[in-house]
C-alpha cells in the first residue's frame, strides 16, 4: 500500500473562501494575506521555522483569519504538540465553520493519530460542505483513512466512487489499484490501469503493475503489448530492466 495522505499538503486557498466579510482596502487583511501565503510557502518547502515565524505575526494581525489558524495547527503538529494543534483546528472551525477544508484537514490529523471515528466524521462534514473537485478529494481521502484502519472493502467503495467522478483528479490511483488487486477484484485494477497507461499520468510503475496484472492472469498477450510500452516508454525504468531479466529467465 501507498504511504497515506502523502498528496495532501497544505494548499492555502483563496482567502475570500475563508475570511470574514470586511473591507476589501482593509490593510490588515492584506498583510494577514500576505504573511500567511509566505507561511504556507515556507511549510511545503519544509522550513517550519520560518512557517511559524510567519503565520504567528499573521495572526497577531488577524487572530480568527482561519487559513492561519489550520496553518499554526499543522506547524503544531509538525512539533508533536497534538493537544494544541487541537486548539488550533478547533479555532479555525470556529472561525470559518462552513468550510469543508478545515474539516478535511482536521480529519487528516485525526487520522494519522489513529482516532478514526472522528476523523470519519469530520470528512462526512466535509462531504456535506463541498462540491466539485473538493468533494472528490475528500472522498478520496475519507478512503486512505479507511484503508489505514484497515476496512478494505469501505475504502475501496470510497475510492472507486472518487475516481469514477474525476479520475482525472487523482494523482495516487495506483493506492486504489494496490487495493483492488489486495481484494482480488483484477477486472477493476485493470481498467484504472488500462486509463492510466491511456493517459498522461502514465508512468513505468503503472504500465509495469498492468503487466504483473496479466501475467498472474495468464494473459500472454496482454502482458507483451505492456512489455513492449515499457520498452518504448520507459527504457531507462528499473521496471523495464526487471522485464528485461524475467524474459531472459524465460
Amino acid at each position: 500500500m501507498g504511504l497515506l495522505f502523502v498528496s495532501m499538503i497544505f494548499h492555502l486557498p483563496h482567502a475570500g473562501a475563508w475570511f470574514p466579510k470586511v473591507p476589501e482596502s482593509s490593510k490588515a487583511l492584506t498583510l494577514t494575506q500576505a504573511r500567511t501565503a509566505l507561511a504556507s510557502a515556507y511549510f511545503q518547502a519544509g522550513m517550519f521555522v520560518f512557517a511559524l515565524e510567519e503565520v504567528d505575526q499573521a495572526l497577531i494581525l488577524s487572530p480568527q483569519h482561519a487559513p492561519a489558524l489550520v496553518l499554526k495547527a499543522l506547524l503544531l503538529k509538525q512539533q508533536n504538540k497534538a493537544d494544541l494543534s487541537q486548539k488550533y483546528f478547533q479555532l479555525a472551525t470556529d472561525a470559518a465553520p462552513q468550510n469543508p477544508q478545515i474539516a478535511i484537514q482536521w480529519g487528516i490529523f485525526d487520522c494519522q493519530n489513529g482516532h478514526f471515528e472522528v476523523a470519519f466524521e469530520k470528512f462526512k462534514r466535509a462531504l456535506d460542505l463541498s462540491v466539485g473537485p473538493l468533494r472528490v478529494e475528500a472522498s478520496w481521502i475519507w478512503g486512505q483513512c479507511l484503508m489505514r484502519n484497515k476496512q478494505f472493502e469501505a475504502a475501496n467503495e470510497r475510492m472507486s466512487d472518487a475516481f469514477a467522478q474525476q479520475p482525472g483528479l487523482i494523482s495516487d490511483a495506483l493506492e486504489l489499484v494496490d487495493l483492488k488487486i489486495q481484494l482480488g477484484k483484477y477486472l477493476e485494477a485493470e481498467k484504472i490501469l488500462e486509463y492510466l497507461n491511456d493517459s498522461p499520468s502514465v508512468s513505468a510503475q503503472s504500465v509495469w503493475l498492468a503487466l504483473q496484472l496479466a501475467e498472474r492472469q495468464n494473459q500472454a498477450v496482454k502482458k507483451n503489448h505492456w512489455g513492449k510500452m515499457l520498452g518504448l516508454h520507459f527504457s531507462n525504468s528499473a521496471q523495464w530492466r526487471a522485464y528485461q531479466e524475467d524474459a531472459t529467465h524465460d
